[in-house]
């Protein structure tokens, strides 16, 4: 009779509530469908609640956060080969980290707002209760620092939580208001970030233009209920959840663990509006580019804008020129791909829809501009980029 090799049991010790945490166990199992199948054991939980074994429960193995000592001990008092996937917690060859590289999405971050422009920068980080190593703030104050910048810190609060909301509400508003402007803030998530775009569009200050926010880990219903969508860095949480079945594979083999953690490189910032800064020095740009924005889903003409403006195309055409290195054509152009591109990756709607959505009477001219902008036509770039499965 033939015998099959036994499938691995493993045990996940990971929350489910955000979304950075179900792109792991999605990597994890990608990783495990590839080696022909593991049986997972898994509850849903929430970020604060207590993770713990079955009792009954005998595997094989388990990815983890390492969020306290109690869930240490059991899996030493198990002898159980473990991964642990937070920053939470210490790196050891028992238990050792697989996790996204906190100084690398530092990096990324303070980069990609200095190449903006921004001199002026404030961080919120985590609820000073869970812990967290202030590895991000050190190394963003850091960089900021070598590039002769500034960074303000504003403690995490719980403002749902708060019993003096209002109070809490004021103290933000009020930090806020004393940053130096334009400010960029880089914030612990796309709550906190939430957070921060209420009470600046609830108190008329100008996102992005005065303050830019970018959130580290991201979470879509969050960022949907926000006044503004927020940027976000892309941690590869998906790289980090088969990274770490990965190990786990290896040490339930008996191979030794490594004694450095397995650091998994951020893959991107995927901009959004919380951060799709313009800065021209010329207010008439500045207000010529704020009407293409609001208005790119009509049919926008360049004459639009002089009568909007009440100002010559020449001078128009000149001033976008000096300010922008660009025509006014050119921008009404790349706002309408930016909306043309988004609808192709995140809805089924037809050509024709998305057509008429950003203002082309006629699909087969949005059809001739994609083409002569992006090099291939708009169901080519659908079929390699499309996100709806």
């Amino acid at each position: 009779m033939l015998r099959f090799p036994e499938r691995r049991k493993i045990a996940l010790l990971v929350q489910t509530s955000s979304d950075w945490s179900r792109q792991v166990i999605e990597g994890i199992a990608d990783y495990a469908t590839e080696q022909g199948g593991w049986d997972f054991w898994i509850e849903f939980r929430g970020l604060k609640e207590q993770l713990q074994f079955p009792t009954s429960w005998e595997g094989h193995g388990t990815i983890c956060r390492l969020t306290d000592t109690r869930i240490q001990q059991s899996i030493i008092e198990r002898h159980l080969p473990a991964v642990n996937v937070s920053w939470l917690g210490k790196h050891s060859q028992k238990i050792p980290k697989v996790v996204s590289d906190e100084t690398a999405c530092a990096n990324l971050a303070a980069q990609f707002f200095l190449k903006k422009g921004f001199r002026s920068f404030g961080y919120i980080g985590p609820d000073s209760n869970s812990n967290y190593p202030e590895t991000i703030l050190n190394q963003f104050r850091r960089a900021v620092k070598l590039a002769e910048g500034v960074c303000f810190d504003f403690p995490y609060y719980e403002l749902t939580k708060e019993a003096d909301y209002e109070k809490q509400q004021q103290q933000l508003k009020q930090w806020l208001w004393e940053l130096p402007k334009p400010v960029a803030l880089l914030v612990w998530s796309s709550k906190v970030g939430r957070e921060v775009s209420t009470v600046c569009v609830n108190h008329h200050l100008e996102i992005p233009d005065q303050v830019a926010i970018l959130s580290i880990e991201h979470d879509p219903l969050m960022s949907s209920l926000s006044p503004v969508p927020l940027s976000y860095i892309n941690q590869a949480p998906h790289a980090v959840g088969y990274a770490a079945a990965n190990l786990l594979d290896q040490m339930i083999q008996r191979k030794p663990a490594p004694r450095k953690p397995v650091l998994i490189p951020p893959l991107s910032i995927e901009e959004r509006a919380s951060t799709d800064t313009l800065f021209a020095d010329d207010d008439l740009v500045r207000e010529a580019v704020q009407f293409i924005r609001q208005h790119a889903q009509e049919p926008l003409q360049v004459s639009d804008l002089t009568q909007q403006l009440n100002v010559s195309r020449r001078i128009l055409e000149h001033r976008f020129q000096k300010s922008l290195h660009r025509s006014p054509a050119s921008e009404i152009r790349q706002e309408k791909l930016k909306r043309i591109t988004k609808l192709l990756q995140d809805t089924n709607l037809t050509i024709s829809q998305i057509a008429t959505r950003c203002g082309f009477q006629h699909q087969e001219a949005m059809i001739r501009m994609f083409g002569r902008l992006m090099g291939m036509s708009p169901r080519e770039y659908r079929q390699a980029n499309h996100s709806q499965k």
